[in-house]
């Protein structure tokens, strides 16, 4: 159990899509069946499966562009989240595997989008969007895809748990 209470934004961000990816269990759809949304623990808690999202991060890069003057002055990040979603359909399944990808995708863009304010994430971030699926390797084969969520955000310098925008 976790003992820490005050979440800086970035954390806050993540907790929001991993909510938003919950409905996907929680109220399933016909198109794609998904079994569980996880996020990695130092030890392995998950085993990979059919349907299975894991949310991990990318790289977070600095956008000085976008940084605000002020007393303190705010600072401004991009963060790439990954949603991965395992694609291992029975070895006599017919379907084609880019039907799966592409339709789990989809369903991807429809939970993360909630709304017209979808990308503000709750007001901590400032702006969002979907970068280009990518197909997921794991020892050598396939696994599945992973779809990028690219969320820009700005907090106080020096103060990562104050939200700027």
């Amino acid at each position: 159990m976790s003992v820490i209470t005050e979440k800086p934004i970035v954390t806050k961000i993540s907790d929001e899509i991993f909510t938003r990816l919950e409905t996907l269990i929680t109220e399933p759809n016909d198109a794609f069946t998904f079994t569980n949304v996880v996020r990695p623990t130092k030890i392995a808690t998950y085993t990979p499966a059919h349907g299975l999202i894991v949310l991990t991060r990318g790289e977070i890069t600095r956008v000085n562009d976008l940084d605000c003057p002020g007393n303190p002055p705010a600072i401004a990040y991009q963060q790439t989240f990954l949603v991965r979603v395992h694609i291992a359909p029975s070895e006599k399944d017919l379907t084609p595997v880019e039907l799966y990808e592409d339709v789990a995708e989809a369903a991807i863009h429809k939970a993360i989008r909630t709304s017209n304010t979808w990308h503000t994430f709750g007001g901590n971030a400032i702006n969002a969007d979907f970068g280009p699926q990518i197909t997921a390797t794991s020892d050598g084969g396939y696994d599945g895809i992973a779809v990028p969520v690219i969320v820009t955000f700005r907090v106080s310098e020096g103060d990562p748990y104050t939200v700027r925008n």
